[in-house]
């Protein structure tokens, strides 16, 4: 694959996840100055990503014994080989769990976009359910593009992702402007709502978009497989698609943050788009081409869950045909069965976000690098320059604010969901 189909590989994988983000902020504050600390800290989880993802298959040619193998290690493969292989299921295990968190997250969207769809050219009754809309979609396109062998097909489909969160970012932002709304204030299901908290960026309220964010940005289970995809691949041209694809998703994320809180305040839903007008053309459209990118991308990220599982029960032996048709027919059903009845993404995103994100972002690839190159140190391999003992310090640094951000972070996320008003 080209640098470009990548570079959309990366945003498909995660431009779906800044949906919820407004909500986010509207858990800590409901004035315009609440973007400042929400924005600052977006740019700074996003710095953090980017080094951990572009760290991940660096590993493979820090070490001399690995430097020349044609694919690089896997984040549990890494971790077998450097910290131990009676704890490497944890690696996998929660690489599994995070994309599996992630297609939960877009099997709720995806109904929700349908539904409301629905409502917009007029239907009524089973038409517009999400659970019938969701199971006809998962039945018809899901299932049959997640058993495909191939995902060369798909490409076009995440250009049509990038193309798609531009020009819903546009609608959003041109929503935002002074009295554009107007026309449909009468039929959105919440009114804006301004003014009421404050801005409070300091409280423990600010941990769910903390959560948020983390998710918005992981990508880091298929690192591996971007480098080694990645056309004419050599490190610097990887350098170059990790600081693109995170500074662009980075941006699109304020953006998405800024033009939906401003627009609706401390009243914006964990799904964005819910809070437009049915009757609000430019949503309809907004929502159609979302729906679409869904689609073609949901195939990729069931790919790495499939992956990951694998990891697990096979131990990289040859996985049967047949026990990969079951696996998916399995997976896709739980994952579609538990979208009937969860409705809440934002809680979905911001829990994925602050566990499962927080460990593979933050904390494997960290633990990693400090047991490779101590041992690199220790056998003559590496010198112990200045550079290294501040790497060494940072990620030491990434692995203390990987376990706040995971223990606090849930526990917010989970109170402020079982009793509101708490925090």
């Amino acid at each position: 694959m080209c640098i470009d189909s990548k570079f959309s590989s990366i945003n498909s994988c995660s431009d779906h996840n800044v949906i919820p983000l407004q909500a986010g902020i509207a858990a800590f504050g409901d004035v315009p100055s609440a973007i400042i600390p929400a924005s600052l800290l977006m740019m700074v989880l996003g710095t953090f990503s980017a080094y951990s993802f572009y760290m991940i298959p660096r590993m493979t040619r820090l070490d001399p014994e690995t430097k020349g193998h044609k694919k690089s290690l896997s984040m549990s493969q890494l971790w077998e080989k450097e910290v131990g292989q009676s704890t490497s299921w944890i690696v996998s295990l929660c690489c599994f769990l995070t994309p599996l968190g992630t297609a939960l997250t877009w099997s709720i969207v995806l109904s929700d976009m349908m539904s409301m769809m629905a409502q917009s050219v007029g239907l009524s009754g089973m038409l517009v359910s999400r659970q019938a809309l969701l199971l006809g979609v998962t039945s018809f396109a899901l299932y049959p593009l997640c058993r495909l062998k191939s995902l060369a097909a798909l490409s076009p489909v995440s250009i049509v992702g990038v193309v798609g969160m531009i020009c819903t970012a546009i609608f959003m932002t041109l929503r935002a402007l002074p009295g554009q709304m107007a026309p449909f204030l009468n039929s959105i299901p919440s009114q804006p709502s301004f003014g009421l908290i404050g801005n409070n960026a300091l409280s423990p309220s600010a941990l769910v978009l903390v959560g948020m964010c983390a998710t918005s940005l992981l990508v880091h289970f298929s690192a591996h497989e971007f480098r080694d995809d990645l056309q004419n691949s050599t490190p610097k041209r990887f350098k170059m698609l990790t600081g693109v694809g995170f500074a662009f998703t980075v941006l699109m994320n304020i953006i998405f943050m800024a033009s939906g809180f401003l627009t609706f305040g401390g009243n914006c839903h964990s799904m964005v788009l819910n809070n437009y007008s049915p009757k609000d053309i430019g949503a309809t459209v907004s929502r159609l081409i979302v729906a679409i990118s869904l689609l073609g991308s949901y195939p990729i990220i069931f790919r790495a869950i499939k992956s990951s599982l694998f990891e697990l029960t096979h131990k990289g032996r040859e996985v049967p045909e047949k026990f990969n048709r079951n696996v998916t027919r399995t997976l896709l059903g739980l994952v579609t069965g538990a979208a009937f009845f969860l409705k809440d993404a934002g809680i979905v995103v911001s829990l994925n976000g602050a566990v499962m994100g927080s460990a593979i972002i933050y904390a494997f690839p960290s633990i990693i690098f400090l047991k490779m190159t101590n041992r690199l140190v220790r056998e003559g391999k590496m010198l112990p320059t200045n550079r290294l003992v501040l790497e060494r310090f940072a990620n030491k640094a990434l692995i203390g604010t990987g376990s706040l951000i995971a223990v606090l972070g849930a526990a917010v996320i989970l109170l402020q969901k079982l009793k509101p008003g708490f925090i």
